[in-house]
């Protein structure tokens, strides 16, 4: 209990706020929200969690037609993209179809609605379920005729 423990202590508690900090700065941060404009259910999609978002910037919601420097920058794979939405976390990480809907709902505060989706037997219907969706979204939904 000497001068060395409250040191101890007080680094910890400094470490702590600092970690704080940072994690907070972090989560300030948008959440980039890649969907394909030539999809009408994508382009409806993104409107909805644009006006979910409510003008806070917790989404950043990117046509990846307009900005494919945003693929590079990211490493992604261009027919993943094209393929399914995704979404690129303040920390770096990138999540897809399912994931990145579920993420984004949630970083809107609008988790609770679709949280259902990830409970074990569900998760993996709902999955499937999306991305038959999006394999025929083109043909069911689209305002253009793309390949």
């Amino acid at each position: 209990m000497g001068e060395s423990g409250g040191l101890r202590g007080w680094g910890g508690r400094k470490k702590c706020a600092v970690r704080r900090a940072l994690e907070s700065a972090v989560t300030q941060l948008p959440t980039i929200v890649l969907y394909d404009g030539w999809c009408s259910l994508c382009s409806n999609s993104a409107a909805k969690l644009r006006t979910l978002d409510n003008n806070r910037e917790i989404l950043k919601l990117v046509n990846f037609r307009d900005h494919p420097e945003l693929i590079e920058t990211h490493n992604l794979d261009p027919a993943q993209v094209r393929r399914v939405m995704h979404a690129i976390t303040p920390e770096g990480t990138v999540l897809t179809a399912m994931d990145a809907l579920r993420h984004a709902m949630t970083r809107v505060g609008r988790g609770w609605m679709i949280a259902w989706t990830n409970l074990p037997i569900l998760r993996t219907i709902c999955n499937k379920l999306y991305l038959i969706l999006a394999n025929n979204r083109h043909r069911w939904f689209s305002r253009h005729h793309c390949t």
